[in-house]
C-alpha cells in the first residue's frame, strides 16, 4: 500500500512538470509570465446534504481522486499580447473529466494523438481495436489546448483550467 502511495504520488509530481514545460516555452519570450499549479479536488458535505468543493495544493493523490490542473499567464511587457496560447498534456494515468476546461474567452482544442492533429470534441475520431474509426471518448485525450481570443494587456492576468480522474 505504502510503494502505491509513493508511486502515486511520484506519478503526480512528474505531471506537474509535463503541465511546468509546455507551458515555458511561451515563457521564454519574455512578455508573458506563466505559472501552473496542481490541485487535489475535495468534495465535502454538510449537515443539510449540500455539497462543496475546495482545492488544496495536490502533494498526495490517491487513485480515484480528482486534479485541477491550473495555469496562469501575465502580460509583463509594456505592450499589449497577441496569439496567447496554452497548451498541456493529459497526464498518463489521469482521464480528462469533461466539460471541464475553461473557455470564457479562450478557443479550446483537444488532440487524440499526442498533439499532432487538434479539434473540438465532436470532431475527434480513434481507430478502434479492429482497425475502424470511432468517436474519441474522454480516455483517449492526450492534450488539450487554449488559444486566449484577444490580446492581454500590460499587467493583464488570465488563467486557464481544467481537471483529470486519477487512475
Amino acid at each position: 500500500m505504502l510503494n502505491k502511495k509513493i508511486l502515486t504520488t511520484m506519478k503526480l509530481a512528474v505531471m506537474s512538470l509535463l503541465i511546468v514545460a509546455s507551458t515555458g516555452i511561451a515563457a521564454k519570450q519574455g512578455n508573458i509570465k506563466f505559472s501552473s499549479h496542481a490541485y487535489k479536488v475535495v468534495t465535502t458535505k454538510n449537515a443539510q446534504g449540500q455539497t462543496s468543493r475546495t482545492l488544496i495544493p495536490a502533494v498526495k493523490v490517491l487513485p480515484g481522486e480528482i486534479v485541477q490542473y491550473t495555469n496562469t499567464f501575465e502580460n509583463i511587457s509594456t505592450k499589449r499580447a497577441n496569439n496567447i496560447g496554452v497548451t498541456n498534456p493529459i497526464p498518463s494515468n489521469t482521464v480528462y473529466i469533461p466539460n471541464t476546461a475553461d473557455s470564457n474567452g479562450f478557443d479550446v482544442v483537444f488532440s487524440v494523438d499526442g498533439g499532432k492533429h487538434w479539434g473540438k470534441p465532436a470532431t475527434l475520431k480513434v481507430k478502434d481495436k479492429n482497425g475502424n474509426m470511432r468517436p474519441a471518448k474522454t480516455s483517449d485525450y492526450t492534450h488539450i489546448r487554449w488559444k486566449y481570443k484577444t490580446s492581454l494587456n500590460p499587467g493583464e492576468k488570465k488563467s486557464v483550467s481544467y481537471q483529470v480522474r486519477l487512475l
